[in-house]
Protein backbone atom coordinates (compact mmCIF):
# COMPACT_ATOMS: atom_id res chain seq x y z
CA UNK A 1 0.00 0.00 0.00
CA UNK A 2 2.85 2.31 0.91
CA UNK A 3 4.56 1.43 -2.38
CA UNK A 4 1.36 2.25 -4.32
CA UNK A 5 1.06 5.62 -2.63
CA UNK A 6 4.69 6.32 -3.43
CA UNK A 7 4.18 5.33 -7.08
CA UNK A 8 1.10 7.53 -7.38
CA UNK A 9 3.05 10.40 -5.87
CA UNK A 10 5.84 9.89 -8.40
CA UNK A 11 3.36 9.86 -11.28
CA UNK A 12 1.72 12.99 -9.92
CA UNK A 13 5.06 14.80 -9.77
CA UNK A 14 5.92 13.72 -13.30
CA UNK A 15 2.54 14.96 -14.58
CA UNK A 16 2.96 18.28 -12.76
CA UNK A 17 6.44 18.61 -14.25
CA UNK A 18 5.12 17.96 -17.75
CA UNK A 19 2.31 20.48 -17.28
CA UNK A 20 4.72 23.12 -16.02
CA UNK A 21 7.06 22.46 -18.96
CA UNK A 22 4.16 22.76 -21.40
CA UNK A 23 3.03 25.99 -19.76
CA UNK A 24 6.52 27.44 -19.91
CA UNK A 25 6.76 26.43 -23.58
CA UNK A 26 3.38 28.07 -24.26
CA UNK A 27 4.49 31.26 -22.51
CA UNK A 28 7.69 31.28 -24.57
CA UNK A 29 5.75 30.85 -27.82
CA UNK A 30 3.34 33.64 -26.85
CA UNK A 31 6.29 35.88 -25.97
CA UNK A 32 8.07 35.13 -29.27
CA UNK A 33 4.88 35.77 -31.23
CA UNK A 34 4.35 39.06 -29.42
CA UNK A 35 7.94 40.11 -30.02
CA UNK A 36 7.56 39.31 -33.72
CA UNK A 37 4.30 41.26 -33.84
CA UNK A 38 5.84 44.33 -32.21
CA UNK A 39 8.88 44.17 -34.48
CA UNK A 40 6.66 44.04 -37.57
CA UNK A 41 4.48 46.88 -36.31
CA UNK A 42 7.54 49.02 -35.70
CA UNK A 43 8.80 48.34 -39.23
CA UNK A 44 5.36 49.12 -40.64
CA UNK A 45 5.25 52.38 -38.71
CA UNK A 46 8.64 53.47 -40.10
CA UNK A 47 7.50 52.65 -43.63
CA UNK A 48 4.22 54.53 -43.19
CA UNK A 49 5.98 57.59 -41.81
CA UNK A 50 8.44 57.64 -44.70
CA UNK A 51 5.70 57.29 -47.33
CA UNK A 52 3.58 59.87 -45.50
CA UNK A 53 6.46 62.37 -45.63
CA UNK A 54 6.95 61.74 -49.34
CA UNK A 55 3.26 62.17 -50.19
CA UNK A 56 3.10 65.30 -48.03
CA UNK A 57 6.05 66.92 -49.82
CA UNK A 58 4.42 66.34 -53.22
CA UNK A 59 1.19 68.16 -52.35
CA UNK A 60 2.69 71.70 -52.16
CA UNK A 61 4.44 71.04 -55.47
CA UNK A 62 1.16 70.01 -57.02
CA UNK A 63 -0.45 73.15 -55.60
CA UNK A 64 2.31 75.15 -57.29
CA UNK A 65 1.58 73.29 -60.52
CA UNK A 66 -2.10 74.20 -60.25
CA UNK A 67 -1.16 77.83 -59.69
CA UNK A 68 1.07 77.75 -62.78
CA UNK A 69 -1.77 76.37 -64.90
CA UNK A 70 -4.14 79.07 -63.63
CA UNK A 71 -1.54 81.76 -64.27
CA UNK A 72 -1.06 80.59 -67.86
CA UNK A 73 -4.83 80.68 -68.40
CA UNK A 74 -4.85 84.27 -67.13
CA UNK A 75 -2.10 85.14 -69.59
CA UNK A 76 -4.16 83.65 -72.40
CA UNK A 77 -7.22 85.68 -71.35
CA UNK A 78 -5.29 88.94 -70.99
CA UNK A 79 -3.00 88.28 -73.96
CA UNK A 80 0.04 88.82 -71.74
CA UNK A 81 2.85 87.86 -74.10
CA UNK A 82 5.74 87.74 -71.64
CA UNK A 83 8.14 85.05 -72.84
CA UNK A 84 10.01 84.77 -69.52
CA UNK A 85 6.76 84.34 -67.58
CA UNK A 86 5.40 81.84 -70.07
CA UNK A 87 8.51 79.68 -69.79
CA UNK A 88 8.61 79.96 -66.00
CA UNK A 89 5.03 78.79 -65.53
CA UNK A 90 5.38 76.28 -68.34
CA UNK A 91 8.30 74.66 -66.50
CA UNK A 92 6.27 74.58 -63.25
CA UNK A 93 3.38 73.05 -65.15
CA UNK A 94 5.49 70.12 -66.36
CA UNK A 95 6.56 69.01 -62.88
CA UNK A 96 5.82 65.29 -62.56
CA UNK A 97 4.95 63.34 -59.41
CA UNK A 98 6.01 59.72 -59.11
CA UNK A 99 3.61 57.59 -57.13
CA UNK A 100 6.03 55.48 -55.13
CA UNK A 101 5.62 53.74 -51.81
CA UNK A 102 7.07 50.82 -49.87
CA UNK A 103 4.77 47.89 -49.14
CA UNK A 104 7.62 45.65 -47.96
CA UNK A 105 6.68 45.69 -44.27
CA UNK A 106 3.05 44.89 -45.04
CA UNK A 107 4.15 42.11 -47.40
CA UNK A 108 6.28 40.56 -44.64
CA UNK A 109 3.36 40.72 -42.21
CA UNK A 110 1.04 39.16 -44.76
CA UNK A 111 3.44 36.34 -45.64
CA UNK A 112 4.13 35.64 -41.95
CA UNK A 113 0.42 35.48 -41.19
CA UNK A 114 -1.64 38.61 -40.76
CA UNK A 115 -3.43 36.89 -37.87
CA UNK A 116 -0.23 37.42 -35.85
CA UNK A 117 -1.31 41.05 -35.53
CA UNK A 118 -3.57 40.80 -32.50
CA UNK A 119 -5.16 44.25 -32.72
CA UNK A 120 -8.31 44.02 -34.88
CA UNK A 121 -8.32 47.75 -35.65
CA UNK A 122 -4.73 47.66 -36.89
CA UNK A 123 -5.45 44.65 -39.09
CA UNK A 124 -8.51 46.32 -40.57
CA UNK A 125 -6.85 49.69 -41.19
CA UNK A 126 -3.74 48.04 -42.59
CA UNK A 127 -5.73 45.94 -45.06
CA UNK A 128 -7.80 48.98 -46.10
CA UNK A 129 -4.66 50.96 -46.97
CA UNK A 130 -2.60 48.27 -48.67
CA UNK A 131 -5.35 46.18 -50.24
CA UNK A 132 -7.72 48.93 -51.37
CA UNK A 133 -6.63 52.57 -51.10
CA UNK A 134 -3.08 52.32 -52.45
CA UNK A 135 -3.88 49.81 -55.26
CA UNK A 136 -6.84 51.96 -56.29
CA UNK A 137 -4.66 55.08 -56.38
CA UNK A 138 -2.02 53.21 -58.36
CA UNK A 139 -4.56 52.21 -61.00
CA UNK A 140 -5.80 55.80 -61.24
CA UNK A 141 -2.24 57.09 -61.75
CA UNK A 142 -1.63 54.44 -64.40
CA UNK A 143 -4.75 55.66 -66.17
CA UNK A 144 -3.53 59.26 -66.02
CA UNK A 145 -0.19 58.17 -67.49
CA UNK A 146 -2.02 57.17 -70.67
CA UNK A 147 -2.11 60.87 -71.53
CA UNK A 148 1.72 61.06 -71.52
CA UNK A 149 2.18 60.38 -75.27
CA UNK A 150 -0.34 63.12 -76.10
CA UNK A 151 1.33 65.51 -73.66
CA UNK A 152 4.79 64.76 -75.07
CA UNK A 153 3.59 65.31 -78.63
CA UNK A 154 2.09 68.67 -77.68
CA UNK A 155 5.32 69.74 -75.98
CA UNK A 156 7.27 68.85 -79.13
CA UNK A 157 4.96 71.07 -81.18
CA UNK A 158 5.13 74.01 -78.78
CA UNK A 159 8.81 74.06 -77.85
CA UNK A 160 12.20 74.07 -79.47
CA UNK A 161 15.34 72.45 -78.12
CA UNK A 162 17.94 74.93 -76.93
CA UNK A 163 21.27 74.60 -75.14
CA UNK A 164 21.19 76.03 -71.61
CA UNK A 165 24.20 76.53 -69.36
CA UNK A 166 23.61 75.98 -65.65
CA UNK A 167 25.31 77.85 -62.84
CA UNK A 168 27.75 74.97 -62.42
CA UNK A 169 28.86 75.41 -66.01
CA UNK A 170 27.14 72.23 -67.16
CA UNK A 171 25.30 72.51 -70.45
CA UNK A 172 21.96 70.80 -70.97
CA UNK A 173 19.47 70.56 -73.80
CA UNK A 174 16.00 71.72 -72.86
CA UNK A 175 12.73 72.40 -74.63
CA UNK A 176 11.73 76.06 -74.40
CA UNK A 177 8.99 78.21 -75.83
CA UNK A 178 10.57 80.82 -78.11
CA UNK A 179 7.47 82.58 -79.41
CA UNK A 180 5.18 84.32 -76.86
CA UNK A 181 2.28 84.22 -79.33
CA UNK A 182 2.16 80.49 -78.77
CA UNK A 183 -0.35 81.15 -75.99
CA UNK A 184 -2.96 81.69 -78.72
CA UNK A 185 -2.59 78.21 -80.14
CA UNK A 186 -5.15 75.48 -79.48
CA UNK A 187 -2.38 73.01 -78.58
CA UNK A 188 -1.21 75.26 -75.76
CA UNK A 189 -4.69 75.35 -74.21
CA UNK A 190 -5.02 71.58 -74.66
CA UNK A 191 -1.73 71.00 -72.85
CA UNK A 192 -2.83 73.15 -69.92
CA UNK A 193 -6.13 71.27 -69.72
CA UNK A 194 -4.35 67.88 -69.56
CA UNK A 195 -2.11 69.09 -66.74
CA UNK A 196 -4.94 70.74 -64.83
CA UNK A 197 -7.03 67.57 -64.88
CA UNK A 198 -4.15 65.26 -63.99
CA UNK A 199 -2.89 67.54 -61.24
CA UNK A 200 -6.30 67.80 -59.60
CA UNK A 201 -6.75 64.02 -59.56
CA UNK A 202 -3.19 63.35 -58.36
CA UNK A 203 -3.39 65.87 -55.56
CA UNK A 204 -6.82 64.62 -54.45
CA UNK A 205 -5.61 61.01 -54.33
CA UNK A 206 -2.50 61.84 -52.30
CA UNK A 207 -4.53 63.95 -49.88
CA UNK A 208 -7.03 61.11 -49.44
CA UNK A 209 -4.23 58.71 -48.42
CA UNK A 210 -2.83 60.84 -45.59
CA UNK A 211 -5.68 60.59 -42.99
CA UNK A 212 -5.88 56.74 -43.11
CA UNK A 213 -2.10 56.58 -42.79
CA UNK A 214 -2.26 58.97 -39.81
CA UNK A 215 -4.87 56.78 -38.14
CA UNK A 216 -2.84 53.61 -38.64
CA UNK A 217 0.33 55.24 -37.29
CA UNK A 218 -1.63 56.37 -34.22
CA UNK A 219 -3.02 52.86 -33.67
CA UNK A 220 0.46 51.37 -33.93
CA UNK A 221 1.84 53.95 -31.49
CA UNK A 222 -0.87 53.05 -28.99
CA UNK A 223 -0.13 49.33 -29.38
CA UNK A 224 3.60 49.84 -28.94
CA UNK A 225 3.00 52.02 -25.89
CA UNK A 226 0.73 49.37 -24.37
CA UNK A 227 3.44 46.77 -24.94
CA UNK A 228 6.07 48.93 -23.24
CA UNK A 229 3.78 49.40 -20.22
CA UNK A 230 3.19 45.63 -20.04
CA UNK A 231 6.50 43.98 -20.94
Amino acid sequence: MQYLAYAIGEIFLVVIGILIALQINTWNEIRKTRQYELKMLLELKKTLEKDHRYFSTQIPRLTNKQAAANRLLEMIETQEESLDSINKYFADLRFDVLFQYNAGAYGSIKSGGIDKISNDSIRSQMADIYEFLIPRSEKIFEKLAEADPVENALVEKLTQRVIIQRGSGEKIIQGKILDPKIINREEFLQLIQIHKNNTYVTKSRLESLLPPMDRLILLIDEELETASDNP
